[in-house]
């Protein structure tokens, strides 16, 4: 007599959770005991099972309903969550490129300072600025990130977030003035 044995895999009603343990400048420690963030590949490994985030990637946990944060050991949601964290400069706009990003089907997550996110596309690693419209900021500082990217070895991609939240993106690259007019040259002519 043979008894066959199946494993059935069963899902509970019991929703994942994420524990937000503290904040460190820009980036929020949290607990993932369930594994969501490490399945969504969010963040970066502080240690087993905590995980250092933006605010833009616990935004984007509540808004897609893929775990409770809780904070405080209470469950959080958008509003509470923005008016628990109003400082986090460009929070929003990251929120929107994160989340234009993932349903376009790239793995982004947070970057290395607070207006960046990252992502790879194959082999490519791309690092994202994010800006909003009618935001100054001076040109020196962008050639300074895209410079810094490319040393790094990524590819610059700038996101403009409009008034509207739709994002724009262009990629960057360095050219010297003394190129461009060489350029100028050779069209001439021809």
């Amino acid at each position: 007599m043979y008894v066959r044995l199946e494993v059935v895999h069963v899902r509970t009603l019991v929703k994942p959770s994420v524990q937000v343990i503290g904040i460190e400048d820009w980036r929020v420690l949290v607990e993932d005991k369930d594994g969501v963030v490490r399945e969504l590949g969010l963040g970066w490994v502080a240690e087993k099972n905590k995980y250092f985030l933006d605010i833009a990637e616990i935004t984007y946990l509540v808004y897609k309903d893929f775990c409770e944060v809780l904070i405080e050991n209470r469950k959080t949601d958008l509003a509470s969550l923005y008016s628990r964290f109003p400082q986090m400069d460009y929070a929003w706009s990251k929120f929107t490129v994160l989340l234009d990003l993932r349903e376009r089907g790239r793995r982004a997550k947070s970057g290395f300072s607070p207006r960046e996110l990252f992502y790879t596309k194959g082999s490519e690693k791309v690092l994202v600025l994010v800006l909003e419209e009618n935001t100054l900021i001076q040109a020196s500082k962008i050639v300074e990130w895209v410079k810094s990217a490319i040393m790094r070895e990524f590819t610059p991609v700038i996101a403009i977030v409009d008034a509207h939240g739709d994002v724009t993106y262009y990629s960057a690259s360095l050219s010297r003035a003394q190129d461009l007019s060489r350029v100028y040259l050779d069209e001439s002519s021809s």
